[in-house]
């Protein structure tokens, strides 16, 4: 007698609600977000960051729609990069002696 092949009926996935992970990384984006405009080497720049911050993110906390929250998950990241950079560049600049001759 042949033995016939079947396939296992698949196994329900336990899946994990995508919320808690997108609330984690838009809260961790915040915090870095706030310590990056520390990093900035005036209170100026300092305080713009941290006021363009807290706008955007309690603007957007209300988003529903998954693919309109990653866009502003992926800029988020992409801002706080822009933040170090600036806030290493500006401190280098400011802390050069030959700018300050200039400025």
């Amino acid at each position: 007698k042949r033995q016939r092949l079947t396939t296992p009926p698949p196994q329900p996935q336990r899946r994990m609600s995508p919320q808690p992970i997108t609330r984690a990384r838009a809260l961790s984006l915040y915090r870095q977000l706030l310590k990056g405009a520390r990093k900035m080497p005036t209170p100026n720049r300092q305080n713009f960051v941290i006021k363009k911050t807290r706008t955007e993110f309690r603007t957007n906390k209300n988003l529903t729609d998954a693919e309109e929250i990653d866009f502003h998950l992926r800029l988020a990241d992409t801002n706080l990069d822009t933040v170090l950079v600036q806030a290493e560049h500006l401190t280098n600049l400011l802390g050069d002696p030959e700018n300050q001759k200039e400025m």
